[in-house]
């Protein structure tokens, strides 16, 4: 099916930019190639509405700034090594309040918390396969975790059909509260297990020289403490420690239809059916228009998203009675969202290409995207991310 270069690679940006697998669809660099992206991520909440604060007071404000880096370099032809690292930290209300008045820190209460992650891979292609395996690590203060990611690919019918599988597995050490009474003795205890294998299947078939669709299967099992270390609940009128089950499983089928409008414009209309072991079920549409706004291959997204769920089963703004389980955490909750942003991608130099201090950089690239959304329980929260990328 002929489909021009042009077209093509809007169509399968917009693939790409959503897909579980995205890895399996990324081009193959020159031998002896390295790309590196630098990115920078801002992100801000608020909300006087969550029922699971510490302090009753509902307050939610939470800022979180995330610099990261992905590096990928070609070894050959048809083999790569991949990193990715990023370092955060971030302040909450919440939080503090509750460190303040359980003496967790062992002093003065944490005002900012922060979190080291990397993640090291490879990807290989071997005629119509592509594989590829991750190893990484996650440190917080009261979370770590060690994981691996196995994913494979392979397409058919002169590259029109691809078929993808993933699996993920998560070794979790969480920290908790065992008890919050009385105010200022209760301390926090450590490596409590945690374990999540997460799988995906996903297919993408080009229809016509305009058109792709995508389809994706997920499943994934959390097993040992689920419950979250800041999350607390009313029983009576005295807060008292989240309590959640121990496993819980979770599904969701998800399809996306990427349209071309024109050589230079496409359309994403993508839809999400999730549902869960614990009674929760939930609906997420998105639309997006993506168009070319100059001959360097400037790309300019306008994007909207909905989200429709319906609460766990173990979710109470506050009881009156304790149960076996309880919890008032606002994500888990009835509510729908609204979001809306605008991404943009510039290309910088000549095609993309120019030198600096003695280096050749080539399909250099400056991106930018801003993101507002809101829930029906209160919470408003806010996204910006900056990154460049660069090949030598």
């Amino acid at each position: 099916m002929a489909v021009t270069d042009k077209l093509k690679k809007i169509l399968f940006s917009l693939v790409i930019l959503f897909a579980n697998l995205g890895q399996a669809f990324a081009e193959m660099m020159e031998k002896g190639k390295t790309k590196v992206k630098t990115v920078f991520n801002f992100f801000h909440q608020n909300s006087n509405d969550g029922k699971q604060v510490f302090d009753g007071s509902g307050r939610e404000e939470a800022n979180v700034i995330e610099p990261m880096i992905f590096i990928e370099h070609q070894i050959n032809e048809d083999t790569a090594i991949t990193g990715h690292f990023v370092f955060d930290f971030w302040t909450a209300a919440s939080d503090t309040k509750l460190d303040g008045n359980t003496g967790a820190s062992g002093g003065e209460p944490i005002k900012t918390q922060s979190r080291t992650s990397a993640n090291v891979g490879a990807k290989r292609e071997v005629k119509k396969w592509t594989y590829g395996a991750n190893l990484g690590f996650s440190s917080e203060y009261d979370y770590s975790s060690l994981n691996g990611s196995l994913n494979a690919s392979r397409s058919f019918a002169k590259d029109n059909f691809t078929l993808g599988a993933g699996i993920q597995y998560y070794k979790d050490s969480v920290s908790l509260f065992p008890d919050l009474t009385p105010p200022g003795a209760a301390k926090i205890v450590n490596d409590k297990d945690r374990t999540i294998v997460a799988t995906a299947l996903t297919a993408s078939q080009i229809l016509t020289r305009k058109d792709i669709i995508h389809f994706g299967i997920n499943y994934i099992k959390a097993k040992g403490f689920l419950e979250s270390t800041a999350s607390s609940v009313s029983v009576a009128g005295v807060r008292e420690v989240e309590n959640l089950p121990e496993n819980r499983e979770r599904y969701a089928a998800s399809t996306r239809w990427v349209h071309g409008l024109s050589e230079t414009s496409a359309l994403n209309l993508s839809y999400r059916y999730y549902w869960d072991q614990w009674q929760a079920n939930a609906h997420t549409a998105r639309l997006a228009y993506l168009v070319e706004i100059n001959e360097n291959e400037d790309f300019l997204e306008f994007f909207t998203r909905f989200h429709n769920q319906s609460a766990v089963e173990h979710y109470g703004e506050s009881f009156d009675n304790a149960k076996a389980f309880m919890t008032s955490d606002s994500d888990v909750a009835k509510f729908n969202s609204y979001e809306a942003g605008v991404y943009h991608t510039k290309t910088l130099g000549e095609m993309g290409d120019f030198k600096l201090l003695g280096f050749d950089f080539e399909n250099v690239s400056w991106s930018n995207s801003l993101v507002y959304g809101i829930r029906s329980n209160g919470l408003r929260m806010g996204y910006l991310q900056t990154a460049l990328t660069v090949e030598f």
